[in-house]
């Protein structure tokens, strides 16, 4: 029987719609040029793709995630741009916050399924940071009134470990007062929430309402594309 549920973040509450991505790379081109450099839109797209998989090889290597500031520097490093230290703050502040100015919307019909499901299960986000930290992500879920919901956020920033991890799925499941066999976690990656939720004895159910890489081929229990039967799909387990 499922007493609590976990829930991503990104691509699985909160759409990843790219706005922060543009903004992002709008900001390091302007930069660039500032200081003389002739960058165009392909080398943009070259030094974040780039970065974007060493960010990945950063988990997969070390099972943490790095911060704004870490990011920012990788970027500086790939591009050869020489910021001030000031400058530095600036821009992984600016990185960290955007989402703020440029908020990424919810997922449909997450609202209506938190609210159906607030009084019968425990509830709790497990979100793996990156550019943006625990904060921003907490404020975000404020912002579309989604923090009501949840009983426990863990944030990768902050618990020192991410996932897939086992540690981070057993931190949260312990501060909800629940055993690992009595949770299911819900997700849109193979690798870092339906392969790191069964590694730590949960369940898991692959959100593919967003991100469609793996909805054909993954070791979920389930997979869906709304939350529409998400309801019936929990009865069952």
């Amino acid at each position: 029987m499922i007493r609590a549920i976990t829930f991503d973040c990104w691509n699985t509450l909160i759409e990843e719609d790219g706005s922060r991505d543009i903004q992002r790379k709008e900001y390091f081109a302007s930069r660039l040029k500032n200081k003389g450099f002739t960058v165009t839109e392909e080398d943009i797209e070259r030094h974040f793709s780039t970065e974007a998989k060493l960010f990945e090889k950063f988990i997969i290597d070390h099972r943490k995630t790095q911060n704004s500031m870490a990011r920012v520097r990788t970027i500086l490093k790939l591009t050869g741009l020489n910021l001030t230290y000031e400058e530095i703050n600036e821009a992984a502040d600016y990185c960290d916050k955007i989402a703020l100015e440029f908020r990424p919307p919810v997922i449909a019909g997450v609202k209506e399924m938190l609210e159906a499901f607030v009084d019968k299960y425990k509830m709790a986000v497990i979100c793996n940071t990156g550019w943006h930290s625990a904060n921003t992500v907490r404020n975000l879920l404020g912002d579309h009134d989604l923090h009501q919901y949840f009983s426990q956020t863990t944030f990768s920033d902050e618990a020192g470990v991410a996932k897939p991890h086992k540690q981070i799925f057993e931190q949260t499941l312990d501060a909800l007062g629940c055993s690992l066999e009595e949770a299911v976690h819900i997700g849109d990656s193979e690798y870092s929430d339906i392969v790191g939720a069964k590694g730590a004895n949960m369940r898991a159910i692959l959100f593919a309402g967003v991100n469609e890489k793996y909805k054909e081929e993954n070791t979920a229990d389930f997979t869906i594309s709304s939350y529409a039967n998400l309801a019936e799909i929990l009865e069952k387990m």
